[in-house]
């Protein structure tokens, strides 16, 4: 015959107690690590943040090409002032003149581009910005709902 042991009412609570204050502890130590761990969507948005950069280049390089169209137009410019002699030479200043007006709305267009790209970077750091201070507002918002019931139960 085998003899089991029961413990006393006093060795079950002291037992009841070491399991519930160690899930506890371990509870409040998961809330705690909810809130300060970065979620996926703060992840997600510090990814999108460092592609501006990426964007800000792109928009720093189409700068330079209206610069570079600028310079274009200056040339055919100095060719439309040259005086032609010749019907071919007429021909080629009528053909160069359409090219500078072609060019002069190619800058125009890319220069809107630049001014719209960063109006639209602009904003989409703002808008970023904000959706992080609305997830750092509801991670904390969670994790004081979370504590509040682990110390409910806890107590």
């Amino acid at each position: 015959m085998v003899m089991v042991a029961i413990p006393s009412m006093a060795e079950i609570g002291t037992g009841i107690s070491l399991v519930t204050n160690g899930a506890c502890e371990l509870a409040s130590e998961a809330v705690q690590q909810f809130v300060t761990s970065p979620s996926i969507a703060q992840a997600g948005l510090n990814a999108l943040a460092a592609q501006i950069e990426v964007l800000e280049q792109l928009v720093a390089k189409l700068r330079h090409v209206a610069t570079g169209i600028e310079t274009v137009q200056g040339r055919l410019g100095a060719t439309l002032n040259m005086e032609w002699h010749s019907p071919a030479g007429e021909a080629f200043r009528i053909a160069v003149g359409e090219r500078k007006v072609q060019a002069q709305q190619l800058e125009s267009l890319t220069l809107e581009t630049v001014q719209l790209a960063h109006q639209g970077i602009d904003e989409l750091r703002t808008f970023i910005s904000s959706l992080q201070s609305l997830l750092s507002a509801a991670r904390a918002t969670m994790g004081d709902v979370a504590s509040g019931a682990v110390a409910q139960v806890c107590s």
